[in-house]
């Protein structure tokens, strides 16, 4: 068996995207938070098939998968992770010297006039809030997302409501604004 077909290709492929197209738009740090919180929305909202399960974490929704792909891509050179010391801190993850390479490698995915649409309103849609800001808008759409797979519907206040109980670092009138943000968007 050839062992290139058991590498992702494509979700490490992704990653590599993700990171040059977030260098090319030049809209602030990206990160392992945002690109936790990018990937479960390019999944959820515009409905690319990532390969990614998701669940809630302290800062919101994540994968450890990501995290470990996130390394592989790092160690081929197709990312490059600096962490920030100073404010805001965290990471910064950038195109590596590989990323045209990785990027290569999962180019029927990525070039698929579906997930390259997806990719582009992605960015456009989110690309320009910070990892905190991309925490509570992803929080928000799990719970929304969660509680229709349990055929469990809820209102605008009883999504509030169970967001700042998981989000209690958040404010009920922040919450409310971005709900009514998402719903105006048809986000949620």
């Amino acid at each position: 068996m050839d062992i290139s077909t058991l590498i992702p290709w494509n979700r490490y492929g992704l990653i590599a995207e993700l990171s040059f197209r977030m260098k090319e738009s030049n809209l602030g740090q990206f990160g392992k938070t945002a690109l936790q919180k990018l990937i479960f929305l390019l999944q959820e909202i515009y409905g690319v098939n990532t390969g990614y399960a998701f669940s809630i974490y302290t800062y919101g929704p994540f994968s450890s998968q990501i995290m470990h792909d996130l390394d592989q891509v790092d160690s081929m050179a197709g990312v490059s992770i600096q962490c920030i010391a100073s404010c805001p801190g965290g990471y910064h993850i950038a195109p590596g010297e590989r990323n045209d390479a990785i990027r290569q490698k999962a180019f029927s995915f990525l070039k698929d006039e579906n997930v390259n649409s997806a990719i582009a309103s992605l960015i456009g849609d989110f690309g320009g809030y910070s990892a905190k800001e991309l925490e509570l808008r992803s929080t928000i759409i799990y719970v929304d997302r969660e509680m229709k797979k349990d055929n469990m519907p809820l209102d605008t206040n009883d999504l509030v409501n169970m967001v700042q109980k998981i989000k209690p670092n958040f404010s009920v009138s922040e919450i409310l604004k971005t709900v009514s943000d998402l719903k105006s968007k048809t986000f949620v």
